[in-house]
């Protein structure tokens, strides 16, 4: 018992870090634009700290956004990093923190990623575009 006393302790103050080492979220779901379905498997990382509160707010928020195309919220799933590989990736989207990756994407979707992942404006940086290993 007295070695079990200090490992619970030290357990519940590792195991909150552990939790939180989550900085990625694959969201799944499917996108209806002009009568036509489209699945779609994305995933958000962020490269610096997040909460926990934080990473799930940003991924819920992405999965309720397919609601607004016609399709059902998008299922999300937490993880320490996205999976690899993927179709693409643009690091720095928008200027921020944030790498996005594309799964199963057609050579014409990959392109019309890029072009949005490096498209810069007067209020939004661009990101640079990677082949997603």
């Amino acid at each position: 018992m007295r070695i079990a006393a200090p490992l619970l302790v030290i357990g519940l103050f590792v195991a909150p870090a552990a939790w939180s080492a989550n900085r990625a979220c694959v969201i799944e779901g499917t996108i209806s634009v002009a009568g036509s379905s489209t699945a779609v498997k994305d995933c958000m990382e962020f490269s610096s700290d997040v909460t926990a509160e934080q990473l799930k707010s940003s991924c819920d928020a992405v999965a309720q956004a397919s609601a607004g195309f016609g399709g059902k919220p998008g299922k999300v799933t937490l993880m320490r990093q996205c999976p690899r590989p993927a179709s693409g990736a643009c690091k720095g989207l928008m200027g921020r923190p944030l790498d996005a990756y594309y799964y199963g994407l057609s050579a014409d979707a990959i392109q019309q990623k890029r072009q949005a992942c490096e498209t810069s404006t007067a209020v939004i940086k661009g990101g640079t575009w990677s082949d997603g290993k």
